[in-house]
């Protein structure tokens, strides 16, 4: 009886070691992933905001001139 306790303890303490190794390796696999991938979401975002400004400097240019032209 007592190898049977003994044998559950030892592959217990086992399987709870190769859990947690899976764990801690899922969250830095999942993690780097996003880490990676962040100078391509800045560079999108980045290039939305020139978008923006361009179309917001143009359009301020369009209502200066249509201004001009009324006077």
């Amino acid at each position: 009886m007592n190898r049977i306790k003994d044998f559950f303890h030892n592959v217990n303490d086992i399987i709870l070691a190769i859990v947690i190794i899976a764990a801690a390796a899922g969250i830095i696999y999942w993690r780097v992933n996003i880490i990676m991938d962040y100078p391509e979401s800045s560079a999108d975002a980045t290039s939305n905001t020139e978008t923006v400004q361009q179309t917001d400097d143009q359009q301020s240019q369009a209502d200066g001139e249509s201004a001009q032209e009324e006077k």
